[in-house]
């Protein structure tokens, strides 16, 4: 009788197990363990905050925007930020545009000084996390979040979509206060990262992939590192799966520890074009690093200059 009976204590908890289990797979709670866990938001919780009545603008950042035209979180701004953050004027790739052009583009996004923004792109957070650096470089003073996972969170939670193709195009009704006020603390360039001495308390932080650190991928005139640059690529504070979920604190602080990229330093992100070095940036950020100043011009400069050492 008392076998019986702990076999279905036990079946019971099972399905309540699978249960839960199902549904943090959907839409994964916020860890409250990273320094700065504002800086991310989940899908419910973001639905909550829309429901509430709280006043968001939610800024879809995908490349495509007729994935956006056929499905998109309910009330979102459209805004390409992988072309739309890019100067012509600059002859190095995907160069952030200058300050007075970026904030006419937050302006009409309808962007206060004192917004709360949420950004989200198709989930793996690159566009998002771009405009996120770009607003936290002019200054903006509000409250800026990416959403974890991004539209594939939000999809994968079954939650209400809103379709340009039906209900037409969400554009902000009033133009925004927003003014660019450079940060120079936020930004380097290649005379800076040139001049970093071995042992310093700087640390270069190149987010490349591995084949691009070993210069076996060459993307520019040559291929290789800044010496003395530590690797690891974006995507691994990431999980795998159908949505990329940031890795717990705990998971991306031992990455982070392993390479000596600790809080004691000033980290100087990179990539190729500084769209994956803004995803590092977000994500340091995120785990409470003070002191990150990223190299705009990234490899995309570094590699095609001709008179600076590549390792």
């Amino acid at each position: 009788m008392k076998t019986a009976f702990y076999k279905y204590i036990f079946s019971i908890f099972a399905l309540f197990l699978i249960a839960s289990c199902s549904e943090r797979t959907a839409d994964k709670p916020v860890s409250d363990d990273y320094v700065n866990a504002d800086l991310l938001i989940n899908a419910t919780d973001l639905l909550s905050a829309m429901e509430s009545g709280s006043e968001l603008i939610i800024i879809d950042t995908r490349t495509s925007f007729e994935a956006f035209s056929e499905a998109h979180i309910p009330g979102a701004i459209y805004f390409h930020s992988r072309r739309d953050l890019n100067d012509p004027d600059v002859g190095i790739n995907s160069y952030l545009v200058a300050g007075e052009v970026f904030e006419e583009k937050m302006r009409a996004l309808g962007i206060n000084n004192d917004s709360r923004v949420v950004l989200y792109d198709e989930g793996n957070s690159l566009g998002a996390a771009r405009l996120f650096y770009a607003l936290e470089y002019y200054g903006f003073n509000g409250y800026a979040s990416l959403l974890n996972g991004g539209f594939a969170a939000w999809i994968q939670a079954d939650l209400p979509v809103d379709s340009a193709l039906v209900n037409g195009i969400d554009i902000s009704t009033s133009i925004g206060n927003f003014t660019a006020l450079i940060r120079e603390e936020r930004q380097c360039d290649i005379a800076y990262v040139t001049g970093i001495e071995p042992g310093s308390n700087k640390i270069i932080f190149d987010v490349r992939s591995r084949d691009e650190f070993e210069g076996t991928d060459v993307r520019a005139a040559r291929g290789g590192h800044i010496p003395g640059a530590v690797n690891l690529e974006w995507s691994e504070v990431l999980e795998d799966g159908d949505v990329n979920f940031f890795k717990s604190h705990t998971e991306i602080q031992a990455l982070y520890d392993s390479l000596g990229v600790t809080r004691d330093k000033e980290i100087i992100p990179h990539c190729h074009t500084n769209v994956r070095g803004s995803h590092a940036y977000f994500t340091l950020r995120l785990m409470g690093y003070d002191s990150v100043k990223p190299f705009e011009g990234s490899w995309a400069e570094y590699g095609n200059a001709t008179d600076v050492p590549v390792q």
